[in-house]
């Protein structure tokens, strides 16, 4: 348990030159581009509060999106947090873990929850959860609207201990889970995975059959969002067709995306590829409009 990873997962990817990204897409295919905050547009920091999506970055989304892709965000952030921090750009948010989504960040009446959730029973596991932190100095516990993290950053030798309190802590209430990731735990109702978000976005957002999905991620809570992205397993039965997009593991440890790139720094060079992908693909289509004129 110290590590947070899944033993299961086998696979390595295979690496992509950032810069050569636009050498995997196609002209005559539409992107949904489904991204992750913490660790993929945002370095990891000791504290979660420092994180910061850069400027650049966000203008640099702005930019893509101004081509007509499809871009949303899916986050164990919560969804007043991923709103502050991907300000002043506007985009569909799939928020802790997919738990609450905004079809877009600026219309309340938008947001939905993927399954209930019992807040007095969730402030009965946060106070057990805080009282058994009482004797460590390293851990940060990150209150949420609708779940708990328990962060060992700080000093990840506490990872087993971390784990320990929150067992205990769920020991009386089944209709909650944990999630794992790099240096944390997290409390969550049962049913939330970024898989199921990325399917319920492509749902509601998708506008016909020939636009493909790319996720980028780097946690183990984003194995759920390659496998649905790829069309893999059982998490896409409700899916007519399986997808057959792209998973794209940010970081080489061994993981269900078909791809990797090796940190942020290279997801921003990625990013940067695929901008020039569709500037040349709008530069084409005028110049066929034209032609055609």
């Amino acid at each position: 348990m110290t590590s947070g990873r899944n033993p299961s997962i086998n696979r390595r990817p295979i690496y992509i030159l950032p810069k050569n990204f636009a050498d995997y897409l196609c002209p005559q295919q539409n992107y949904y581009l489904f991204l992750d905050i913490d660790g993929t547009l945002a370095d990891f920091t000791l504290n979660p509060k420092d994180s910061v999506i850069p400027t650049s970055t966000l203008i640099l989304l702005q930019k893509i999106q101004s081509h007509g892709v499809k871009l949303a965000v899916v986050t164990g952030r919560s969804l007043a947090e991923a709103r502050q921090m991907l300000s002043p750009l506007t985009l569909p948010i799939a928020a802790t873990h997919g738990l609450e989504i905004a079809f877009d960040d600026i219309s309340d009446h938008n947001e939905t929850h993927v399954v209930s959730v019992d807040i007095m029973e969730l402030a009965v596991i946060r106070k057990s959860i805080i009282q058994s932190c009482i004797p460590f100095d390293d851990f940060t516990v990150e209150d949420k609207p609708y779940s708990v993290a328990l962060h060992f950053r700080k000093n990840p030798v506490l990872a087993d201990a971390a784990y320990t309190i929150m067992v205990k802590a769920l020991k009386t209430h089944a209709n909650w889970t944990l999630k794992s990731g790099k240096c944390v735990w997290e409390v969550v109702p049962k049913g939330v995975d970024k898989g199921s978000a990325i399917l319920t976005l492509l749902k509601r957002m998708q506008s016909s059959n020939s636009i493909l999905p790319i996720f980028i991620g780097d946690d183990i809570t984003d194995e759920a969002g390659f496998i649905a992205v790829q069309g893999e397993n059982q998490i896409i039965v409700s899916q007519p067709q399986p997808l057959k997009g792209m998973g794209i593991k940010v970081g080489s440890e061994a993981t269900h995306a078909n791809y990797y790139v090796r940190n942020t720094h290279e997801v921003t060079m990625l990013l940067n590829s695929f901008l020039s992908f569709c500037q040349e693909h709008s530069m084409l289509a005028k110049e066929t409009v034209r032609h055609v004129i």
